[in-house]
């Protein structure tokens, strides 16, 4: 009761009242340190998983005399650390096609482009890789870092967008084709925050033109490349305050080109909705809540049988806006448009719970889509900018850049 915030305010208020006014400082002060001791003590679950604060460990008793063994296991809320230089360093390349692009199932032949690959290669890797080391075993036996996350393409009518209307109906309909489609992919870190990863490779070729589109013009107002680049930290960070600078996180990195179909009615002066308003945010050049929002949406098929809380599945195939978490770079227009969004900015309790259950990813097949929000009908129906599936997204797994 004595370490009550209440209690050393009240008493401030009556000693105020009374006339004492160094009492009233000193009770005031006993009221915040009182409040700051309350606020360190103080765990939220969601779904009975701990979301804000940590909560209080049952202690034990002594162990044994005897030296307990190192423990070198990994932990996944900790900053990893970097263990020399012995990775590989793969000097950039113009992209390159892997030998599985054109053999995968469901894959249309492209020329995969990844400037850092393969750290996120597409399609499965062969079974010589990881298969035969990993097999039958479950995922949670299976050590962060040991599997190869991978991408496929996606198709964009699993997402549902806003159609004409919306403000009045609320209904939403699958997506029309994605504007651009997704020819590469990267996960990589450092051991700072990785901005505009366009000036880590000015001297690489961009990846071509969709085999068969129609040759890309300055005049349509459209990049011919779009690059996302998702930041993500290892730890959840501080409540307040600027996130620790020795969590440098990990990019996973996007590479898409504009698709056929957007070449072709673009080429005859035919630009849908969504195709405006893309031209519109490439001229602002920013996101905003009020004015032209961008969003990401996440999507998992068989979510249920993931072992997530309840509230998981809420905002499952729900789109999340980017406006202050993202920064648009410009100045490699007008071919190319990077876009980073910083998961750092997102409130404490989304981080946490990420962090808390980021090794579920590893076993879930994750449809993610780029869209910009419609928000009058002139601009719906929505449209799916760029989509891709991974698998086995392991955060561990991140290259460190050369």
């Amino acid at each position: 009761m004595l370490r009550s915030p209440l209690l050393g305010l009240l008493a401030a208020v009556g000693a105020a009242a009374a006339g004492s006014a160094i009492g009233a400082i000193v009770l005031l002060l006993w009221a915040i340190y009182c409040s700051y001791q309350w606020w360190q003590g103080l765990v939220v679950y969601i779904d009975g998983a701990p979301v804000l604060g940590k909560p209080r460990q049952t202690p034990h008793l002594p162990a044994p005399a005897r030296k307990a063994p190192k423990d070198h296991s990994t932990n996944s809320t900790q900053t990893p650390q970097r263990r020399g230089r012995r990775e590989e360093k793969r000097p950039l390349s113009e992209g390159f096609r892997t030998p599985r692009s054109e053999s995968v199932e469901g894959l249309d032949p492209i020329v995969e482009w990844a400037p850092f690959a393969p750290s996120f290669p597409l399609g499965e890797p062969p079974e010589d890789l990881q298969s035969r080391r990993l097999a039958d075993t479950p995922f949670a036996q299976i050590p962060e870092g040991a599997v190869q996350p991978y991408w496929l393409q996606c198709d964009a009518c699993v997402f549902d967008v806003r159609s004409v209307g919306y403000k009045q109906t609320r209904e939403k309909v699958a997506s029309q084709p994605a504007l651009y489609q997704c020819v590469g992919m990267d996960i990589v870190r450092d051991h700072k925050r990785i901005d505009c990863i366009l000036d880590r490779f000015l001297d690489v070729a961009l990846p071509p033109d969709l085999p068969g589109a129609v040759e890309w013009s300055t005049a349509w107002a459209v990049p011919r490349v779009l690059i996302f680049n998702c930041q993500v930290p290892y730890t959840a960070g501080r409540l307040f305050g600027s996130h620790p600078e020795e969590d440098g996180g990990l990019s996973i990195l996007n590479y898409f080109v504009i698709s056929q179909q957007t070449a072709s009615l673009l080429a005859e002066g035919l630009p849908t909705p969504a195709l405006r308003l893309l031209q519109r945010f490439v001229e602002e050049g920013v996101s905003t809540k009020e004015g032209i929002s961008l969003k990401v949406v996440g999507r998992v098929e068989d979510l249920d049988k993931h072992q997530v809380p309840e509230s998981f599945k809420r905002f499952n195939n729900k789109p999340v806006l980017l406006t202050r978490s993202s920064t648009v770079y410009t100045k490699y227009l007008p071919e190319v448009l990077e876009i980073d969004f910083d998961v750092r900015s997102w409130n404490y309790p989304t981080r946490t719970a990420m962090t808390a259950y980021q090794h579920r990813a590893r076993e879930a097949e994750v449809e993610i889509g780029y869209l910009l929000e419609g928000k009058v009908d002139e601009e719906l129906p929505e449209q799916i900018l760029g989509c891709f599936t991974v698998n086995n997204m392991d955060i561990m797994a991140a290259r460190w850049l050369p």
